[in-house]
């Protein structure tokens, strides 16, 4: 039987409902295929969900909402800052993006990507030396080895930095496209060499325009009671997973080696296993003693968030949420108009 061309395949399953496409997973391995490439994903299911918790009650439980936009073009968010979000057009790479207050309902459009390189844009911070804040956004790009920055400003326009401590060191893996956050308006990724296996924290300085390593550690981090860190780590062979937190605040000071991690919890769920680029979590600490909240994508791709307190554990799935994960991080409201 004759076949269509593959693009004439994906453009009909794009017409399709999204309910029928999750049915269809099932009918040949090539469209399992297509449904989970994230371009597919992207030009058919972009969406942006807020996903609520509630860890008052004894049975936790989860509210999902989605979060109507007038974007007109499908989009990936990044980290977020102060309660604004990153919105980029991931799909058709079009000159488009957007920083969005969900909570106020306003969006201010920036251009994505300079006219000389192509960077893409991943974290959001601000330099808190003066008197306000002056927000900023800050992209990148691998060039020769060597992972090079540009800062967008929403006075200036794009700054790229030239300058040699704004480049990669060789042989060292950056989690910074997935991996990021923002304290304090400083950015913070994980790293690793990979020479050594050694991981690291990176931290960009808005204030003082400095790139440089913040501390040594591992690997998906998180913010800890609004001002210091937290840290998910697993044992690849094991899948053994603790939490570990900063003893102290997290400050504008010369970085890292006093910095003292100690531990807060151990996950204890059989077979937990995610992924690093589309997970996100948050630890704390209430009446029903520790507790941790995570929402990632399981192995069947399904949304899902996991919810552990004490010595039990809960697995919840997003049914309203289908397909995977592109991006999801921990959000804090704000009141903050847009820059």
């Amino acid at each position: 039987m004759p076949r269509l061309p593959s693009d004439i395949e994906v453009e009909i399953l794009t017409r399709v409902p999204t309910l029928s496409v999750a049915r269809f997973r099932s009918v040949c391995k090539e469209w399992n295929a297509i449904f989970n490439d994230m371009k597919f994903m992207l030009q058919t299911d972009s969406k942006i969900y807020s996903i609520s918790i509630n860890l008052k009650d004894d049975e936790p439980n989860i509210k999902v909402r989605e979060l109507t936009t007038s974007f007109d073009f499908p989009v990936l968010a990044t980290a977020n800052c102060d309660g604004f979000i990153f919105l980029f057009d991931y799909f058709t790479k079009m000159d488009k993006g957007a920083v969005w207050n969900p909570c106020l309902r306003q969006a201010t459009w920036i251009e994505v990507k300079p006219k000389q390189l192509y960077y893409t844009l991943c974290g959001m911070g601000y330099d808190s030396s003066g008197s306000g804040k002056s927000y900023k956004i800050v992209g990148l790009t691998y060039n020769v080895n060597k992972l090079s920055f540009a800062i967008y400003e929403f006075a200036t326009k794009w700054k790229f930095i030239d300058d040699d401590e704004y480049n990669g060191e060789p042989g060292t893996q950056q989690s910074l496209s997935y991996n990021n956050l923002s304290l304090n308006g400083n950015l913070y990724w994980t790293a690793n060499n990979l020479y050594t296996h050694q991981c690291f924290v990176r931290i960009l300085d808005f204030s003082k325009e400095i790139l440089k390593p913040f501390c040594i550690l591992p690997h998906v981090l998180a913010v800890f009671k609004g001002d210091r860190f937290s840290l998910l780590e697993q044992c690849d062979l094991t899948l053994k997973t603790e939490i570990w937190v900063t003893e102290k605040k997290i400050t504008n000071v010369e970085v890292g080696d006093a910095v003292v991690w100690i531990k807060f919890m151990s996950i204890s769920i059989p077979n937990f296993t995610w992924s690093y680029e589309c997970t996100s979590y948050f630890v704390d600490v209430n009446v029903y003693r520790k507790c941790f909240v995570m929402c990632c994508s399981d192995r069947d791709r399904q949304a899902c968030v996991y919810i552990v307190r004490g010595d039990k554990w809960r697995k919840i799935k997003t049914d309203d949420v289908i397909g995977g994960l592109h991006h999801c991080s921990v959000y804090v409201s704000s009141l903050i108009p847009t820059p």
